[in-house]
């Protein structure tokens, strides 16, 4: 995919989850399309169990996003132990089949998310959901997960001229923008 085919293409957010992953998609003239990717297992899964269970999360995540051209996620929050091994699996699942299917990945701090959506990087998560149905009332957020999501395609949208919001951010604001380091 050319760079310059990338502006006419939708683009995507991902707040990637064992079982409840947040999408969030804009199209070329700014409307946003959310939705969730779910998927249920259990702790006493066997391997193969839950080997089939992530490819098949990956690949529903994956095709959320088709026809995107560039993808952004979140970067692995390393301070939250639960479940960070299978989800660092899924993260590279769900990243080796973006990369393969053409698409440009960016990556974001959750830290960074927080203080774009809130003014706070250790905002709680009713917070962030609260702000982000303020600000972006055309996204269907139902959740945590698709409030990150929205968050992360706004911070990439503005990243590519195409803000989602009006006007300049808030210093606070364009201070966590201006931490992400973009992919090339």
């Amino acid at each position: 995919m050319e760079p310059q085919d990338r502006t006419s293409l939708p683009i995507g957010g991902l707040d990637l989850s064992l079982t409840d992953t947040g999408i969030a998609v804009v199209d070329p003239v700014g409307s946003i399309a959310v939705q969730r990717a779910r998927s249920a297992g259990k702790k006493i899964d066997s391997l193969a169990v839950k080997a089939r269970r992530f490819e098949q999360h990956a690949d529903a995540i994956v095709a959320a996003v088709e026809g995107c051209g560039d993808v952004v996620i979140e970067s692995p929050a390393y301070g939250m132990p639960q479940g960070a091994v299978d989800l660092g699996g899924l993260r590279w699942l769900v990243l080796t089949r973006l990369v393969a299917a053409g698409h440009r990945v960016h990556e974001i701090n959750p830290m960074h998310v927080k203080k774009y959506a809130t003014g706070e990087t250790r905002a709680d998560k009713d917070v962030v959901v609260a702000m982000v149905v303020r600000r972006y009332p055309q996204a269907a957020v139902t959740n945590n997960n698709t409030a990150d999501a929205v968050v992360l395609v706004a911070m990439l949208a503005r990243h590519l001229g195409r803000p989602l919001e009006q006007g300049p951010l808030s210093q606070t604001r364009q201070d966590a923008f201006d931490k992400v380091t973009w992919s090339a």
